[in-house]
């Protein structure tokens, strides 16, 4: 194929689109994407509104630096010793004090979540990308509870 590097470039985007026509690439539908990160955002906002997260937004609004608190949302996965983003990139989640933000920012609100049965453990606090934590003490439960998220002060 010397003198015709077109030629390879062209296979390689047929191959691609033969891989996905049969089935080999998947992905969740849009409007599943869109519930779920919806479910998430009103886990979110339940979460919010309990003491711990809703002071750590009050103080960052208090000091004027932005109208709403940028908020990161991370599950802990301990026995992985991960962070993970709970947020799909582009979601869109806010209310009158918060917003979930993806980027890293200097200072900002971050919720840490953990599973546990039935819904998730959370604490939240000020920090900034450099000092994310696989430490930290649960300030609460928030569970499910037919189809609204309930968050609860028992502390695991």
């Amino acid at each position: 194929m010397v003198g015709f590097p077109g030629i390879r470039l062209l296979v390689a985007v047929a191959g691609l689109g033969l891989v996905g026509a049969a089935g080999c690439v998947r992905t969740v539908p849009y409007a599943q994407r869109m519930e779920v990160e919806g479910e998430k955002c009103t886990l979110l906002q339940a979460l919010m509104r309990q003491p711990a997260p809703a002071q750590a937004v009050q103080r960052f609004v208090a000091e004027g630096k932005e109208a709403k608190a940028p908020v990161v949302v991370y599950v802990r996965r301990p026995e992985d010793a991960t962070l993970e983003r709970f947020f799909s990139e582009g979601t869109q989640c806010t209310d009158a004090t918060f917003k979930v933000v993806q980027e890293n920012v200097v200072d900002a609100v971050v919720v840490y979540l953990q599973e546990v049965q039935g819904g998730y453990a959370y604490d939240a606090q000020r920090s900034s990308p450099e000092h994310l934590s696989m430490d930290g003490r649960p300030q609460g439960t928030v569970r499910k509870d037919g189809a609204v998220w309930v968050a609860g002060a028992d502390v695991i």
